[in-house]
């Protein structure tokens, strides 16, 4: 029988002694299996502890191999962590202590809401509490599991999409096929069809007073026709005459804007999660879609000068809270990017190289961007969102470098 768990605050080496505090975690414990030189300690909840540091399991357990010198193993499918030799839970939880104090509280806030942002083989904190950006220790031996396990993770990420592109094309194949199929079939009864109807025709003469009915009816129709076009010709003229401004989406978007715009002036100093806050309101209370969040933030915090006034450092933080990682709102991001520098294309390869470097957008979500032609993130017109992917060629073709260069070293 497996015993119970102990949950304990989620702390590093100094101690957390709040009650109320919010953030918890099991307390690790290990299970010693065989003798002598095949001695191993068995860690059965470490799916648990690694879920509640927002860790992956085959990390924390690594983290213990480098510690003490030992192999480890971790088996995703029967999740089981393997560290050889005989070691005591008090030990394991010292390793513990020592892990969160390295790998997952934050050096600006000391809260556990980090995650990793790795570029270039530097792995680095990045604080959804605070908005701390930094490098982990990486002289510590984890960080070569670290970046083996993100690139991997990468390169699986890019098979699964060949794959998905495969299967998507095959798809279509088939349903052409078949919408080939079915048009001839239906060009086929037509066909029948008429044959029938040709038939029907000679066979059947309407009589002299059907055919004066029918053209009474039909004069009768275009009367009550053009009736009914001066009615509604008048009831335009009339709603003319009255002036009604109607509140379109345009509409409602400049003044969300507009709105913005001014607390921005008159809060310099407010936090990324105040300015999140002030965005989705202005969102919601102008009845716009969800991801219109990103395009009035940057239509209001983006100025032709934000070079000189460094904008985008300054506001990163928010623009990641409201993209919130998502590929999808980076594509949006993209997008607004593009309207922001409709008028001036030389800047959009700048913005779109300082939001990457800020984290706010990420390798993929440009990579995918400009691999596509028009689509349905795009706002501009088609020649002017091809001149802006013309100026960003050389920030495109950097990352596609970066990406080769580390498929080398692999």
């Amino acid at each position: 029988m497996a015993p119970r768990q102990v949950i304990v605050n989620l702390a590093g080496t100094k101690s957390i002694d709040d009650p109320e505090y919010r953030y918890k975690m099991p307390l690790v414990f290990g299970k010693i299996e065989g003798r002598g030189n095949g001695i191993k300690t068995v860690i059965p909840n470490i799916s648990d502890v690694a879920l509640s540091l927002h860790r992956s399991p085959g990390e924390v357990n690594k983290f213990f191999g480098c510690e003490l010198g030992a192999q480890t193993t971790y088996n995703e499918e029967t999740d089981r962590a393997v560290v050889n030799g005989a070691h005591t839970d008090i030990a394991l939880q010292n390793l513990m202590k020592r892990y969160i104090d390295k790998f997952v509280l934050c050096p600006g806030c000391g809260l556990p809401e980090t995650h990793y942002k790795i570029k270039s083989n530097q792995i680095n904190h990045s604080c959804k509490a605070c908005g701390f950006k930094g490098p982990v220790d990486m002289s510590h031996k984890l960080v070569t599991y670290i970046l083996a396990q993100d690139k991997k993770s990468k390169k699986e990420g890019k098979d699964k999409k060949k794959d998905k592109d495969k299967k998507k094309s095959k798809e279509n194949d088939e349903d052409d096929k078949e919408k080939k199929k079915k048009k001839k079939e239906k060009k086929d009864d037509h066909s029948d069809e008429d044959k029938k109807e040709k038939k029907k025709k000679k066979k059947s003469k309407d009589s002299d007073d059907e055919k004066k009915e029918k053209k009474k009816k039909k004069e009768k129709k275009k009367k009550d026709k053009h009736g009914d076009e001066k009615k509604e010709e008048e009831l335009a003229q009339g709603l003319d005459d009255l002036d009604i401004e109607g509140t379109d989406d345009a509409a409602a978007m400049a003044m969300a804007v507009d709105a913005t715009k001014q607390y921005l002036s008159s809060h310099p100093d407010a936090s990324p999660s105040e300015l999140l806050e002030l965005v989705v309101n202005q969102q919601m209370a102008s009845a716009l879609k969800s991801f219109d969040k990103i395009h009035i933030f940057i239509r209001a915090a983006i100025t032709p000068d934000f070079w000189e006034q460094k904008l985008v450092q300054k506001y990163a933080t928010t623009i990641s809270l409201i993209t919130n990682d998502n590929p999808i709102m980076g594509r949006h991001l993209i997008s607004a990017l593009e309207v922001a520098s409709v008028d001036t294309p030389k800047h959009f390869p700048v913005l779109i190289k300082l939001m990457f470097d800020e984290d706010a957008l990420e390798e993929d979500v440009i990579l995918e961007w400009a691999s596509e032609g028009r689509s349905e993130f795009t706002l501009v017109s088609e020649e002017a969102r091809a001149e802006l992917r013309g100026e960003a060629e050389p920030v495109v073709v950097w990352l596609q470098d970066d990406d080769s260069d580390d498929e080398d070293s692999d």
